[in-house]
């Protein structure tokens, strides 16, 4: 392996849309938006103030306590951001999220944490979000790299089936434990 890829959202970081959204509606209408909306976002047709915009609209809560509460949200996982320094100065690292623009650089700014990757391909970016096969191709055009030499982990069984699809050894994040004991039984 000569390249190590993670998903942010669920890995790196806490989710955020599954904290905010039930706060204001019922589990199926967070579905149904999140599957309407957030998607629009995360391909990059709209943006985060465009998002909090629809959602105050819909809930009725002002944009700016949106904001703040998609924040709040943001927990870092810290044992995932020293596991992937440790690898840094052994394996290209690689960032592979589905994001709206720009809640995710901001994120990574706020937390000076673009600095432990190589290579980041976030989805409104790019047009295309996981598990399409197209932003799997990017990131290895990006990477430089044959699929057989990539790890990837993703808190997405879909995503993770679409990676292994490509070629790249991909895992199910479940935990740092669980994560560590598959980087090691790869040799990594």
């Amino acid at each position: 392996m000569q390249a190590i890829v993670f998903d942010f959202f669920g890995v790196i970081c806490s989710e955020i849309t599954p904290f905010v959204l039930p706060r204001y509606m019922s589990q199926e209408e967070a579905i149904a938006y999140k599957a309407d909306v957030v998607e629009e976002a995360d391909l990059g047709h709209i943006d985060l103030p465009e998002v909090l915009e629809l959602l105050s609209k819909r809930t009725g809560a002002s944009a700016a306590q949106l904001l703040a509460e998609f924040w709040a949200c943001v927990k870092l996982n810290p044992e995932v951001v020293a596991l992937i320094a440790a690898l840094k100065d052994r394996y290209k690292i690689a960032l592979l999220s589905n994001a709206i623009n720009p809640f995710l650089r901001q994120i990574l700014a706020r937390h000076d944490l673009e600095r432990l990757f190589d290579v980041i391909v976030i989805s409104a970016e790019v047009g295309v979000t996981k598990p399409n096969a197209a932003i799997y191709q990017r990131l290895l055009a990006e990477l430089d790299l044959p699929a057989a030499q990539c790890f990837f982990t993703d808190d997405n069984r879909a995503n993770v089936s679409a990676a292994q699809a490509q070629g790249i050894e991909a895992v199910l994040f479940t935990s740092v434990a669980a994560l560590k004991a598959d980087l090691a039984s790869r040799g990594i």
